[in-house]
């Protein structure tokens, strides 16, 4: 009798570590995608609200690694909600994602004090690469890796047609997310 009830015993333990180590995947997994969606979302929808700041110069910095941009941002004012422009800046630093947002009369002083904000951590890399269409053959082309930068002025006074992201996550499960994000014309 001892030795059946060990062994039913050990059938329920293992078991349940199963059930507890298959469950403890799943809890990270869904984790990651849900930072994911979240950094995602929030690059959306910043980038689909970007716009030019001038035909001279759009304000709309970009590189591999980072991105800063004029943009409208959701605030509640006097419990209602109202729409501000902003300057939104991402970047890498470490592991973490910061996002800086200066708002109304802080957006273009470079010299405000306000601060980058953590969006994640465990986050392994991001890279940008800014669409445009190719004069030649009038298709959408990813290769650069750098926007308003070059000397070249067709940059500087225009935003890029898309941006298109790649996130890696590091949590117990290496993940790479991808989105490509259409500018308004």
């Amino acid at each position: 009798a001892s030795s059946i009830f060990l062994v039913v015993m050990l059938t329920i333990y293992s078991s349940f570590h199963t059930g507890i180590f298959g469950y403890r995947n799943i809890e990270a997994t869904i984790d990651t995608y849900q930072t994911a969606r979240q950094i995602l979302e929030r690059l959306n929808l910043d980038l689909m609200n970007s716009f030019a700041y001038s035909q001279d110069d759009a304000k709309f910095i970009g590189t591999k690694n980072e991105v800063s941009f004029l943009t409208l941002v959701d605030t509640f004012s006097e419990d209602t909600l109202v729409q501000d422009f902003a300057y939104v800046s991402y970047k890498l630093e470490e592991n973490k994602l910061m996002r800086l947002c200066r708002k109304n009369k802080e957006a273009l002083n470079d010299k405000s004090k306000i601060e980058f904000d953590e969006m994640s951590s465990n986050i392994e890399k991001i890279n940008f690469s800014y669409g445009y269409v190719d004069p030649i053959d009038k298709s959408l082309k990813f290769d650069k890796d750098s926007w308003n930068i070059s000397d070249k002025p067709e940059e500087k006074t225009a935003l890029p047609v898309a941006v298109k992201v790649i996130l890696t996550l590091k949590n117990k499960i290496k993940q790479d997310f991808q989105r490509t994000i259409y500018l308004p014309k």
